[in-house]
């Protein structure tokens, strides 16, 4: 009997020093730093943005009063420079207005109701399902839900330590690039402001993933949820849509974007920058085709809180406050601009 409570003891004791390497392993090495999220490292991974923005903004309630929301391509916008609040940009991998709107909501359940919300929308709220592979990916897995087996399933997919091991031998090898990435991430959530772009478009295509599917009416109800969130707690909620590259913006175009544009209109008021314009098919204004750099948002926020419209710039859609009052009028034009271009619009 003693013979057999050692062996318990000691394998007891076997187990938890094997727990507890490849628990401090995993919390050490953190490829996604959601076990940093006050002080997360530039460490050459893309970190789960969705989830360590929540918790700092949970954790400094105080230091901010307004949002803004967007996929990846939000990311390059000087929110420190918003005239109307102390703005924090909440920006992730592909983000979509199903998640903007359930952060929303549990921010709010946790006590902090912004006074603003800024959502840049486009193409990836039109293709993208939210319940498809994001919770699957560990750079996008969604924040928990207020329950104890969320937050364990979710802390239990990061301590995988094959994944980590594998993250850990591309990490050793990066040189960081961006001093300014942690104070910044304390300070905005911005991405690099003054990143520059080498992008020179020869034979490039518009980006595209292969699981882009249109769903309107789902992303529909996700933005009149988030319009309903808003009115109830008195939210000033502003919408625009993002300058896609030419190129995308064609191959959105065959594959239904318009008819999203028009629905949007439907459900909320919005600022339109998806166009053909001299801004989106001009390639020094992206990093690739997919984002747009910092001084395409500067112009964007110009025109959203400060009413500078660039006269040119309108005429081509860039710009252009879209109603349901005159939606009919502007997605004609839409489509009219992409048939003279040759592009097939269904």
């Amino acid at each position: 009997m003693k013979d057999f409570r050692r062996f318990v003891i000691k394998f007891a004791v076997f187990a938890a020093v094997i727990l507890g390497f490849f628990i401090s392993f995993n919390v050490l090495i953190d490829p996604y730093n959601i076990f940093h999220t006050e002080y997360p490292r530039n460490n050459g991974i893309e970190a789960n943005k969705n989830f360590i923005k929540m918790r700092y903004i949970l954790n400094h309630k105080d230091e901010f009063d307004s949002l803004l929301f967007g996929s990846s391509r939000a990311g390059f916008t000087d929110v420190e420079a918003l005239p109307d609040g102390k703005y924090y940009n909440m920006c992730s991998s592909e983000a979509l207005p199903a998640e903007h709107v359930r952060l929303l909501k549990i921010l709010i359940k946790h006590g902090f109701v912004p006074k603003n919300v800024t959502v840049m929308t486009d193409d990836i709220a039109a293709f993208v399902d939210p319940e498809g592979m994001h919770k699957s990916m560990l750079f996008r897995v969604p924040y928990p839900d207020d329950t104890i087996s969320s937050w364990f399933e979710f802390y239990v997919r990061y301590c995988d330590i094959l994944t980590t091991w594998e993250a850990y031998k591309q990490i050793k090898d990066y040189t960081p690039t961006d001093p300014d990435y942690t104070a910044r991430f304390r300070r905005s959530g911005s991405e690099r402001l003054n990143a520059v772009s080498e992008f020179h478009d020869e034979d490039e295509v518009g980006y595209w993933a292969d699981y882009y599917d249109l769903r309107i009416d789902e992303v529909m109800g996700d933005i009149r949820e988030l319009k309903q969130v808003c009115d109830e707690y008195g939210i000033n909620l502003r919408i625009m849509t993002n300058p896609l590259y030419f190129k995308t913006y064609q191959r959105d175009i065959e594959n239904g974007y318009i008819d999203f544009l028009y629905a949007l209109a439907g459900e909320v008021d919005y600022w339109n920058f998806s166009s053909f314009s001299d801004v989106t098919m001009d390639e020094h204004n992206y990093f690739e085709t997919s984002h747009f750099v910092p001084a395409v948002s500067n112009r964007m926020m110009d025109v959203v809180y400060n009413g500078k419209n660039e006269d040119n710039l309108w005429s081509q859609g860039f710009g252009v406050y879209v109603t349901s009052q005159n939606r009919d009028e502007f997605i004609y034009f839409l489509k009219h601009q992409a048939s003279e271009r040759g592009v097939k619009v269904p």
